[in-house]
């Protein structure tokens, strides 16, 4: 599904150069399940921002579905995100007027899907979320458990086929943590490729396989021993 070759990413702090990424290859095959750690400044992040297009890389090629995203202009780019990646973040981005439902629905709405079609796919996502008791609420009146679900909800809108999570867990307890990991990996039992960003060892070590990133570089990729 996805192969990086070469990737690197240099950005800008003051006049010097900041190499975020250095010489990355990693390939990712469809229904991974995979967690990528490493300490503050490591590039885990930048990696992550790079597989779901947000950051360009400044030299190497990515494909993805065996298709050269490298040089896609912007409109493309952000076609392919809204057709084949869901995101999910440490702090929700939920918008706050908006009801959970509301929230879960809104990328259908900008991608243009028919009305009849949103409800059908809000009903079902609700359902399969456990939301559905709680869709007409606001995040401000959910628990962080509760928005994480309909964040995660929301990301699976548009049935992506590759769920990118950056510190799903972050701002959680560590019951609740838990409870939003089973759900992430839901997504992956039902074929998903499920990519985590942690820095918290007990949620990276549930991943089938583990990458570790140190300086821009991939130090070190292991897989379980059923994985």
């Amino acid at each position: 599904m996805i192969r990086l070759s070469g990737i690197e990413r240099v950005d800008r702090d003051g006049g010097e150069e900041v190499h975020a990424l250095r010489g990355v290859d990693l390939a990712i095959g469809r229904a991974e399940y995979l967690s990528i750690m490493g300490p503050s400044g490591s590039g885990k992040s930048t990696l992550l921002n790079v597989l779901g297009l947000l950051d360009r890389p400044s030299a190497g090629r990515y494909l993805l579905d065996g298709r050269d995203v490298t040089g896609l202009g912007d409109d493309e780019l952000a076609r392919v995100r809204r057709e084949t990646i869901g995101f999910v973040f440490q702090f929700f981005h939920l918008v706050p007027r908006l009801s959970a439902a509301q929230n879960v629905e809104l990328p259908m709405v900008l991608a243009g899907i028919a009305a009849e079609e949103r409800q059908r796919r809000l009903a079902r996502l609700l359902a399969d979320y456990g939301l559905a008791e709680r869709a007409g609420h606001r995040p401000d009146q959910l628990s962080g458990g509760q928005c994480q679900r309909v964040a995660i909800a929301r990301a699976m809108a548009m049935a992506p086929r590759l769920i990118l999570a950056d510190e799903p867990t972050g701002n959680l307890d560590r019951h609740t943590g838990q409870e939003v990991m089973k759900v992430l990996e839901r997504v992956h039992h039902d074929g998903g490729t499920v990519i985590v960003v942690t820095h918290d060892p007990e949620i990276g070590a549930r991943a089938q396989r583990r990458i570790r990133m140190v300086d821009g570089e991939i130090a070190e990729d292991r897989r379980s021993d059923g994985g």
